[in-house]
């Protein structure tokens, strides 16, 4: 196999990647403790809680372009040319890729984080949107698109009634969305747009709901909650890897939390152990109280009616 020289010195000599490390922290925390030092102490208030309006220097980027792009340059110059100097250096700051999107994040304060977002030219027909809560604040530093600004005007019976303005965003202009009924997205970029964005989370996340932008219906339901997402896909994967020595446990987890993450861990306990996961759909549709009585109710009638030897669980497990 062959390694290029400049990683073979890498390799050989540890030093150098500490020196290159270095140097673009470096030209972070010189940009946290300079230019945008009164923007990171704003950050912090406002991930707190405080409104935009009592934290001027933060505000001030979304009512002025030339301040937002003066922040911005002051980051990229200096970290440009620390990686001119370290090319294979790491930038400390969280980023991630995906098709025709780049997000970097400039800083976090409590819930609220200000991100760099790039996207690459392209142009789709959104048929779904997702709104998942939080406020969002955004001005276009860079290029142009047309975007499609929704608002979730009623949700009856699955279904959701969405209100859509079409708008083209341009360099110097901002937009916002503003708790869960506001979202916005891209239909169109012309070339390449940048914009930076403050972003604050709900102090209580709420479900991201996914609807179609056609009829309105319900596509995906996901929960809000970091850790209540982390045990979902933890059920979910012990579920896919047929642990039915879990099931106890998930009985258990059926009983606490949010009802999105309570349901989804007594689907998997059945799917995994019938008996198990029976009796405590049973337990929950008994108690009046329960708010996933009704619905465990409904589940347990149409499993008794496709499988009537559930009746006789006492005794024996069941063969479905």
């Amino acid at each position: 196999m062959r390694i290029d020289p400049q990683f073979a010195a890498l390799q050989s000599n540890p030093a150098l990647q500490r020196k290159a490390q270095a140097a673009l922290e470096a030209a972070r925390n010189g940009w946290l403790d300079s230019e945008a030092k009164a923007i990171v102490d704003d950050l912090k208030l406002y991930g707190s809680g405080a409104g935009l309006d009592a934290c001027p220097a933060l505000g001030e980027l979304y009512r002025n372009a030339d301040a937002a792009i003066a922040l911005v340059e002051a980051l990229v110059g200096p970290m440009i040319e620390a990686l001119s100097c370290h090319p294979h250096g790491h930038v400390p700051l969280r980023h991630q890729r995906s098709v025709g999107l780049t997000i970097l994040q400039l800083a976090q304060k409590g819930r609220a984080t200000l991100s760099l977002l790039a996207y690459d030219a392209m142009e789709q027909s959104p048929t779904s949107a997702c709104f998942s809560g939080g406020d969002r604040h955004e001005i276009v530093l860079a290029g142009a698109a047309d975007m499609r600004l929704l608002n979730l005007m009623e949700v009856r019976e699955g279904r959701a009634a969405i209100d859509c303005e079409r708008r083209r965003l341009v360099a110097g202009e901002s937009i916002s969305t503003e708790g869960f009924s506001q979202t916005r997205v891209v239909e169109r970029v012309h070339g390449r747009m940048v914009l930076l964005r403050l972003a604050r989370s709900d102090e209580q996340p709420c479900d991201s709901l996914q609807y179609a932008l056609g009829d309105g219906r319900l596509i995906h339901r996901a929960s809000g909650s970091r850790d209540e997402s982390r045990s979902e896909m933890a059920m979910a994967l012990l579920g896919r890897m047929g642990r039915s020595d879990a099931a106890p446990l998930l009985a258990e987890l059926a009983n606490e939390g949010s009802r999105h993450i309570r349901w989804q861990a007594l689907r998997e306990c059945l799917a995994l152990d019938s008996l198990e996961g029976f009796r405590a759909l049973s337990g929950i549709a008994a108690d009046a109280e329960d708010e996933l009585a009704s619905p465990a109710g409904a589940l347990r009638a149409q499993l008794l009616e496709t499988y009537p030897e559930l009746s006789h669980l006492e005794t024996a497990p069941c063969p479905a």
